[in-house]
Parts: C-alpha cells; structure tokens; sequence
C-alpha cells in the first residue's frame, strides 16, 4: 500500500471517526490492513496538516487543517453563536487584551475557534479554563474586537 493511499484512508479516517490522538489512529489504520509506525503516522500528521482541535463539547480531536473551510466558512462564527452563547460571562477591553469570561471548561474552545476566525487584529489568543485572553495590536483594534465580540454573543454592548 503507497503513502498516497495510506494519506488517503487517513482522510477518510478522520472524517468518519473522532481521532484524539496518534495511538487511536495507529489501531484504525491497523484495523484497515495498514502496518505503520508512530513515527510514519507523525510525519504523515505534520505532511498533511492535520491538527488538534476542540469539538463543541470540548474534546481534542485529529482534524484536515482544511476541513472546516470545507463544510462551511462561517463555521467558527456559528459554533460560536449556537454552542457558546450561554458560556459567556462577560467580554472586556483593557488597553490591547480583550477578555473572554466563560462558564468553567469553556474557554479552551472558545479560543481555538476564536483563532480560527483569523481576524487581522488579533496576535494572539491564551485560552485557560475559565478565560480566553485575546491580544490586539492596539487598543482601538481591542475595542472593535470586543465589539464583535459583543455582536456574535448578542451581549449588551452598553
């Protein structure tokens, strides 16, 4: 079996099953007749731009880095709306940082779809259990951003 074809069942892999991590992966291509190592699985995770991400629920998965563009471009804005709505405490500006308080086990999804969006104001996102800090480049870019924000969430902007 070629790599394209072992590239190929890992596509479909991990569209039909939830991967979280190399090891689960390692037992499906096995299951399918595919004698790898770790190390191949690896270098064909990194070659093929596979990446973790955060199920609405919270889970670290295997997904095709493309994949979400795939099904639909305003994924990340109506994972947003229609899962974490009620998770959001509150959304704050402060100089360059806009914070996100969130219900506890929220923040980490939050943030991974919050850097999802791309959005050209903001560098950076740390996520932690509760809070997801965004960094802007500036403080006006942190307002606009927290505006947004207060947009998606449909929270009072007063």
């Amino acid at each position: 079996m070629s790599k394209q074809d072992r590239q190929e069942k890992i596509r479909e892999l991990l569209r039909i099953n939830e991967v979280r991590t190399q090891k689960d992966l390692w037992k499906l291509l096995k299951d399918c007749g595919y004698n790898v190592t770790q190390t191949t699985i690896s270098r064909d995770i990194q070659e093929m731009q596979i990446r973790k991400e955060y199920s609405p629920d919270g889970v670290e998965r295997y997904r095709l880095s493309n994949h979400i563009k795939e099904e639909n471009s305003d994924f990340p804005i109506k994972q947003l709306q229609q899962f974490y709505s009620d998770a959001i405490q509150s959304i704050e500006a402060t100089g360059v940082f806009v914070i996100i308080k969130t219900e506890p086990g929220n923040a980490k999804a939050i943030g991974y779809l919050m850097e999802s969006l791309n959005w050209t104001p903001v560098v950076g996102v740390i996520s932690g259990d509760d809070n997801c800090l965004l960094l802007c480049r500036t403080k006006s870019e942190a307002d606009k951003v927290k505006k947004k924000c207060m947009t998606i969430w449909n929270k009072d902007t007063t």
